[in-house]
């Protein structure tokens, strides 16, 4: 079930919200886990009970971690834990992605393909995994205690906002507020004002340039002109943004209607003068826990530079997989990850010494084109898109995009590139002020009109992210 769909906002929606508005503050908990599970089952019902199976062996190995008669086989509990989630997590996503790449080579040497029935991936599975690995570390090393009742973690797995897509919660930032809290009238308001924003900026910006780029990357088999390639590719940049951080905003949004505050997810990450600004900026819930789970664990910076350059490397290539079983995605983690590394040999030095513009410009350059590694279906489709970029294909301009196309691109542009110049800390609270709450709740009521308008006209588009 998508937050942009019909079936979520004029139904799944108001029922939730009217039932969960007039519960006693005893039975939200509940109200917000049936909502959960229903929400969940309704979209994979034949992967509901492995999810709450393996929930109910991570809460009771969360409970086995503080227990005293199990102290000195602690690690093999962290240890068992943490390979069963990840073992979900490496057959649901890549079984079929390695037996399809044994079967070719077996072919090449002869042989017979494997026959293989594809296994289906679960919905949010990416994000849910790494939920559950983090409650069992969290616990281990003493940052969390485990949830007093398996219905309060199954609350934390399943709580439907940000399940499918995220942001990565971690249990301990939303502990208290799951064992109690209250439901302001404020919390409503801003709540469904950010989701009104979110929703905005999917069905508005990132579903009107969504065909211009499919069409740009479709056509790299005929041969594609460097106008229209850099066109669309300027279009999938605004379109993962808006898409990604849009979902966020609706996450994070119907929580805070729910009294529950969880982390924003994105903060500008287009003005960003380098890669190791950007990842502060992008996907931040994912940038960090690797950093926490992965990065520190494996010695960080702790053992020397050689180190240093091999753990940055190996945690962007597991970024890279982590958002899908194709060689496009590792390509595309190990590009960061080797930028991350000049960056830290030379580059930052560089860009000190240039203009905060200059730096801001060729950053998100060299972002865009790590992007066609993220969009393209193989590693041919890139190469022929990179010739495209440079001039080095024969084809033709496809058609030009209509004005609704060009208006998204605009505003999506400036959106994006307006806080270089902008300071939004001041502009928020310039648009916070009481004076101002009639005109912000006017424009929120006209972009709900205009985003619910396009909607029911346009086919529906899902979430970029729900296939990771």
């Amino acid at each position: 079930m998508n937050f942009n769909s019909e079936l979520f906002l004029f139904y799944f929606l108001p029922v939730w919200a009217a039932a969960y508005a007039t519960s006693p503050e005893r039975n939200r908990n509940f109200v917000a886990l049936s909502a959960s599970l229903l929400f969940y089952a309704w979209g994979a019902p034949q992967f509901i009970i492995v999810v709450v199976a393996s929930a109910a062996l991570d809460w009771i190995v969360g409970r086995a971690l503080v227990d005293p008669d199990w102290e000195s086989r602690r690690k093999v509990l962290l240890f068992a834990g943490i390979s069963v989630n990840v073992a979900i997590l490496l057959v649901a996503k890549y079984a079929n992605f390695v037996v399809e790449n044994v079967s070719a080579a077996m072919v090449t040497l002869g042989g017979q393909p494997i026959q293989w029935a594809l296994i289906a991936l679960p919905i949010g599975v990416s994000f849910i995994v790494f939920e559950k690995i983090s409650y069992l570390v969290d616990i281990w090393r003493g940052v969390s205690k485990p949830t007093k009742t398996f219905r309060d973690y199954l609350l934390y797995v399943f709580l439907f906002p940000k399940m499918i897509a995220g942001p990565i919660v971690r249990y301990h930032t939303i502990a208290a507020q799951l064992e109690s809290r209250s439901v302001t009238l404020d919390d409503w308001k801003v709540g469904f004002t950010r989701f009104i924003v979110g929703l905005a900026k999917k069905v508005l910006i990132a579903d009107s340039v969504a065909p211009f780029a499919n069409a740009a990357f479709g056509a790299t088999g005929e041969g594609l002109d460097a106008s229209t390639a850099w066109l669309g590719l300027i279009c999938f940049t605004l379109q993962i943004y808006f898409d990604f951080s849009g979902y966020s905003d609706m996450a994070i949004g119907l929580c805070r209607m729910m009294g529950i505050r969880i982390l924003e997810n994105f903060d500008t990450p287009y003005i960003s003068q380098s890669f190791t600004e950007f990842w502060r900026r992008w996907h931040i819930s994912l940038s960090t826990w690797i950093r926490d789970y992965l990065y520190i664990p494996l010695g960080g910076n702790r053992h020397g530079e050689a180190r240093l350059y091999a753990n940055l490397w190996i945690c962007f290539l597991v970024s890279g997989l982590w958002h899908g079983a194709n060689w496009t995605f590792l390509l595309w983690g190990a590009y960061h990850g080797t930028m991350l590394v000049l960056e830290r040999l030379f580059l930052l030095d560089v860009q000190r010494r240039l203009p905060r513009l200059v730096n801001i410009a060729v950053t998100l350059v060299l972002v865009m084109l790590g992007w066609v590694l993220f969009r393209a279906q193989s590693i041919g489709e890139a190469g022929q898109y990179f010739a495209a970029l440079a001039g080095l294909s024969d084809g033709k301009p496809i058609a030009l995009p209509e004005k609704r196309v060009i208006t998204a691109i605009v505003i999506g542009v400036v959106l994006s590139v307006a806080p270089a110049f902008i300071s939004l800390e001041r502009l928020s609270k310039v648009i916070g002020r009481r004076s101002l709450e009639p005109l912000v709740l006017l424009a929120c009521l006209g972009l709900l009109i205009l985003s619910l308008s396009q909607l029911i006209a346009d086919e529906f588009v899902a979430f970029l992210y729900f296939r990771f």
